[in-house]
């Protein structure tokens, strides 16, 4: 979605702005706290897309509630963005963007894991950690689910294509008695 990139592609040019003494770290710390906040309270989250609040009652409500945080001026601004664009939802989504541009502007490998079925976190990371010994360089993917993949998963990274689906030696498979 260009609207997430859009955000994210501003936070990481904020952050990594010449003389700027931020830290990405830091900042994504402080925002993807801000986001457990919606899993925790999802009625929290109902507040800022209730379309019969105006603008400064969504504000008013988010100055409230970082009044007792402690965040960055950049994440409270970046938040009231958001407030105000009606984005708020998008958030941890623009995290996952701006975590993708950092690696890759860190000299990382961005790449996509396709699975037949959504994959636990802790999979997907392992699958991650694994590529990045192999590879010798930060690798972060983004996943997708394709059920024709039967079972399994591919992944993509730089154009190279890893298939180790089920769907893809059934092909194999056909192709050899061809």
């Amino acid at each position: 979605m260009k609207v997430i990139r859009l955000y994210a592609q501003v936070l990481v040019d904020v952050v990594f702005a010449p003389n700027s003494k931020l830290s990405f770290a830091e900042i994504q710390k402080e925002l993807l706290g801000f986001t457990g906040i919606f899993n925790e309270s999802p009625m929290f989250l109902q507040v800022f897309d209730n379309p019969t609040l105006g603008d400064d009652e969504k504000q008013k409500a988010l100055r409230e509630f970082l009044s007792r945080e402690k965040l960055s001026p950049l994440s409270e601004r970046f938040l009231s963005i958001l407030v105000k664009r009606n984005r708020l939802s998008l958030l941890p989504e623009i995290l996952k963007e701006a975590q993708a541009m950092e690696t890759e502007r860190n000299g990382g490998l961005i790449g996509e894991l396709t699975s037949a079925a959504p994959l636990d976190a802790s999979v997907a990371k392992e699958v991650e950690q694994a590529l990045t010994r192999k590879l010798q360089k930060p690798v972060q993917l983004k996943q997708k689910v394709d059920p024709g993949l039967i079972a399994g998963m591919r992944v993509t990274i730089s154009g190279v294509t890893f298939d180790g689906s089920v769907k893809a030696r059934l092909d194999r498979m056909v192709q050899n008695f061809h």
